[in-house]
């Protein structure tokens, strides 16, 4: 006979609602906080926040570059300048990295920002934790 403590270690850890349904087992033989129904929604809620994430990343990278390229051009008289025909030749040795454009810069400051990665882990961190919380 199965004891009642075992049978509750095996039940879905839900916080909001009582969940009967077992909890599923890890690759590695561990066992998930969460029943596959409830591993599901919490999996498609995390893909929507982190979607929100990046979308806002992202928003926040475009400000920044539009902010810096406005900000560089603030004060300044824009003339127009008549086109120069410019030669190249192949043993040319100049580098675009030697440049030193606010452009570059804008460009290499944002190799500071965080990146979000479409992982697959199966664990929740804390801050998503409490987000999913939250939500349900």
């Amino acid at each position: 006979m199965v004891d009642s403590t075992s049978a509750d270690m095996m039940q879905c850890k839900y916080v909001y609602k009582h969940c009967s349904n077992p909890r599923t087992y890890k690759r590695d033989g561990a066992l998930h906080r969460l029943c596959e129904f409830h591993r599901n929604k919490a999996n498609a809620l995390q893909k929507v926040y982190a979607t929100k994430r990046r979308r806002e990343l992202r928003e926040l990278r475009r400000q920044v570059m539009n902010h810096q390229t406005s900000s560089s051009t603030d004060g300044f008289k824009m003339e127009e300048v008549t086109p120069v025909k410019v030669e190249c030749y192949e043993d040319s040795h100049v580098k675009v990295e030697d440049s030193t454009s606010p452009w570059f810069e804008s460009v290499a400051s944002l190799d500071s920002l965080e990146w979000l990665s479409d992982t697959t882990t199966d664990t929740l961190s804390d801050e998503e934790y409490a987000y999913l919380s939250e939500v349900f």
